[in-house]
């Protein structure tokens, strides 16, 4: 029969829940129930089934919460049963409202704490400062389960709108990986950002602005009276005689050199085809690394930052060219495909160049790679290439590079 005030006082622990430790159960009907615990504690419970299953909530203690009250309460949790909720879950919910624990930009700081483990760190720098630049303003104060899929696209449409296509659709992906985190542990119960990276352009593919060789002449001109920082002057030409990437060029370590052979060993987890690199250092690329030693910068990283206490970013190298009026006309991957163009035309072995650039082309670099493949013919090859540029940047660029080795690869390989 249905409890009242009068009974619910009277009850008080039993032997047997004294003695069990466990709490007498009274009904007062649809579910509602008083458990007098053997502390004398007694305590309102909703019991429902939820997927078959059945379950019980606290929904809070006697007299704090009066009859009345409880079975007000107890009438809300079946409608949330009737409306297909999980009453556990709203009480969750509800839980993380008042303790800010569904917020989103707090959800999103969780979640890139866990993955700063397991992504290399330029990785998680980009993908973390696109979302400190692009996400936390637009929907960081936000409730989590607030946020629309329309909310999430806007974020992507705004950084399309500059033309970073595939920032734009990375910026999506991550947020609904944040979704998927809060879903897993309870604090939201959809993800609005399933397929949206779909409704961003894909982004279309265009060659990187360079010069020509006939223009190099002028470009090492005008890196050599750069009056801006040493560190990106002295990387704009080590990058002019080694052509490799920017991120390779950023994260070089001394402890990559091997100054007997003059040779520069960049581990697999540094390259973008995860595998061992080799790169021949003419003695032009030797003696610059000979000057950055000198100045004592680092023990770690070559190129250094010691204002930012980190290796110098993408940034720095391409904002140096912009600053010589090289906007549009020249990046620093563009030394590369000036290499290549070069190269060919001097008549060097294909195999070697692509080799040399670390290129990942299907059919084109035996999937059986051996980093030290034709090392003989690519070390006389980027010395060479380090007297073609200094012949360039003395106006001298009729003494054409010859591929005097074009014929031996088999002698070398």
């Amino acid at each position: 029969m249905p409890l009242t005030h009068t009974v619910i006082n009277k009850l008080q622990p039993s032997s047997t829940s004294v003695d069990t430790k466990r709490p007498d159960k009274h009904s007062d009907g649809n579910g509602l129930q008083l458990w007098v615990r053997y502390t004398g504690v007694k305590s309102w419970i909703s019991a429902y089934r939820w997927q078959g299953k059945q379950q019980t909530l606290t929904i809070g203690t006697y007299p704090v919460m009066s009859l009345q009250d409880a079975r007000q309460r107890n009438i809300e949790i079946k409608r949330l049963i009737a409306n297909g909720v999980n009453p556990k879950d709203h009480k969750k919910a509800q839980q993380a409202s008042q303790d800010g624990s569904n917020i989103f930009d707090n959800i999103a700081q969780s979640w890139y704490s866990e993955r700063k483990t397991h992504l290399k760190e330029s990785t998680f720098t980009r993908n973390y400062s696109a979302y400190m630049r692009d996400v936390k303003p637009s929907i960081g104060k936000k409730n989590i389960n607030d946020i629309t899929a329309p909310d999430v696209l806007a974020i992507g449409k705004s950084i399309e709108s500059r033309g970073a296509n595939e920032m734009a659709r990375r910026t999506i992906r991550e947020v609904g990986q944040i979704f998927k985190h809060a879903i897993r542990n309870g604090l939201a119960t959809y993800n609005p950002a399933i397929d949206l990276a779909e409704a961003i352009k894909p982004h279309k593919t265009t060659n990187h602005h360079r010069i020509t060789s006939q223009q190099l002449p002028k470009l090492l001109t005008d890196i050599n009276a750069y009056q801006g920082d040493v560190l990106v002057k002295l990387g704009l030409w080590f990058v002019c005689y080694t052509f490799v990437r920017t991120n390779e060029l950023r994260f070089m370590e001394w402890s990559e050199i091997d100054y007997k052979q003059g040779l520069w060993r960049i581990p697999e987890d540094k390259m973008k085809a995860k595998r061992l690199h080799i790169v021949p250092l003419a003695p032009q690329a030797m003696a610059i690394l000979e000057q950055i030693k000198e100045l004592g910068f680092s023990d770690q990283y070559v190129f250094f930052n010691t204002s930012t206490h980190k290796p110098y970013s993408q940034s720095a190298f391409i904002n140096a060219l912009w600053n010589m009026d090289y906007k549009g006309k020249m990046t620093v991957h563009g030394f590369r495909g000036l290499a290549s163009t070069t190269l060919h035309e001097k008549e060097f072995m294909h195999e070697a160049i692509e080799l040399q650039l670390a290129h990942d082309r299907e059919n084109k670099i035996s999937a059986a790679y051996n980093g030290a493949q034709h090392l003989l013919y690519r070390i006389d090859m980027m010395n060479q290439w380090a007297n073609f540029i200094d012949d360039a940047y003395a106006g001298k660029l009729d003494n054409v590079i010859r591929a005097d080795f074009k014929q031996q690869t088999q002698k070398h390989g």
